[in-house]
């Protein structure tokens, strides 16, 4: 009781196992329910304490499992990679894959016959009139037509003032309209 009231009136803390004296410079928690509060204990009474805590003991099973599980993502909330309603999301793989790095075989041969076949007809003879509309091939005659209206309307010279840049700009547009008007109707 002596070396307790010295060690307190000394501002030392005194270790918290029964009939020690010693100063109690090393906490550990009191219950796996109560974490944040702790015991002080000596060197050889912390070693002793920490050789016999069990953070599981009364838990079940699924308790533990649970525990596991939420440690693991720091309790976080989680939930399966892609699935939080993301924007353009692939229903067969759950996820979006705008290069096609996941696709199976005959899926992906496909894409890559048709992005090479676009990528020809853009070096092609047509390939200007293309960019010109500002449109991919292969179009339809019906996506061409609405493609050449919308541009006609912007470029007309009475809505643009007399605009030579968009009189010369709106002869392109015809040029290109005519020329892949001929392609559309030859493939349809």
């Amino acid at each position: 009781m002596r070396a307790e009231t010295a060690a307190s009136s000394a501002g030392i803390r005194v270790c918290d196992h029964p009939e020690c004296a010693l100063g109690g410079e090393h906490r550990a928690p009191k219950s796996p329910h109560s974490l944040r509060e702790y015991f002080w204990f000596c060197l050889d009474h912390v070693r002793e304490y920490n050789a016999a805590w069990n953070f599981c003991a009364g838990m079940t099973q699924d308790e533990m499992d649970t525990a596991i599980r939420d440690d693991v993502v720091w309790g976080r909330p989680t939930w399966p990679l892609g699935m939080m309603g993301a924007r353009g999301l692939n229903a067969t793989r759950g996820f979006d894959d705008p290069l096609g790095v996941f696709e199976a075989g005959e899926e992906a041969a496909e894409r890559h016959r048709r992005e090479q076949a676009q990528r020809q007809a853009m070096r092609g003879p047509n390939g200007h009139h293309y960019r010109a509309l500002q449109l991919k091939p292969p179009v339809s005659l019906t996506a061409l037509k609405a493609r050449y209206k919308e541009l006609a309307k912007r470029l007309h010279p009475d809505l643009n003032g007399g605009d030579k840049d968009a009189e010369e700009r709106l002869k392109e547009i015809n040029a290109a309209y005519a020329a892949l008007k001929k392609v559309a109707i030859q493939n349809s």
